[in-house]
């Protein structure tokens, strides 16, 4: 079993399920709250959070613009069917009801394993580019949406009043930034990291076009 973080208030239990995943050869590293794990945790192994107010829908959201991203494992004392649900929509990749045997943990690991790997790369792909649209200035974030839509210097200079020269000016910048080699990649970024979701919810109405039209340009 791979390195597991145990993120729970209760020392006695903490140690307890230490105790469960050393049986299972597994090694588990202790912490006390969210925000420690946060700070201190690796980025190999999972995530084994009590669900206490909420605390793996917290963890989850802490995490998701994060490039450092683990799956995450909730569980609770006779959790309701509410709470799974709540946790898992945020992100958690399972929920156990507490208190679990080493076989039962085992068991679930291997059972998600295949779920974790494809969509913790996708999540990282997600949030490393979420991180790197976060370097942008405002402008260059809107020069970045309106190329999809848009597509000509022209027409973006038209839309952004500027003139021509300085949407090339950007649209250079944003390479540099984005550490790409073209507009395509640049684009692809974007959609990874929820640029034109982001400019949908201030208002812009090239969002859903952004989306629609991005096929075009990135296959």
């Amino acid at each position: 079993m791979d390195n597991v973080f145990v993120i729970d208030g209760n020392g006695e239990r903490r140690a307890e399920i230490g105790h469960v995943l050393m049986e299972g050869g597994g090694h588990a590293e202790p912490f006390e709250t969210i925000d420690e794990f946060i700070a201190f945790g690796s980025n190999e192994g999972t995530a084994l959070v009590s669900d206490d107010d909420g605390a793996a829908i917290r963890l989850c959201e802490k995490m998701r613009d994060k490039p450092r991203l683990v799956p995450v494992v909730g569980y609770a004392l006779s959790p309701d069917i509410g709470q799974v649900v709540a946790a898992m929509q945020a992100g958690a990749v399972s929920y156990l009801g507490w208190p679990f045997t080493r076989a039962t943990l085992t068991e679930e690991m291997a059972r998600i394993a295949p779920l974790v790997k494809r969509t913790l790369a996708e999540q990282r792909r997600r949030a490393h580019a979420s991180a790197l649209l976060a370097g942008l200035t405002a402008r260059e974030r809107e020069v970045l949406v309106s190329l999809t839509t848009l597509g000509t210097n022209k027409a973006i200079a038209k839309e952004l009043e500027i003139s021509p020269r300085t949407v090339e000016k950007y649209r250079a910048a944003i390479l540099v930034r984005l550490g790409v080699e073209n507009s395509a990649q640049a684009i692809r970024i974007a959609v990874e990291g929820g640029a034109f979701d982001a400019a949908q919810s201030v208002g812009s109405t090239r969002g859903s076009a952004a989306r629609r039209a991005v096929g075009d340009v990135i296959g």
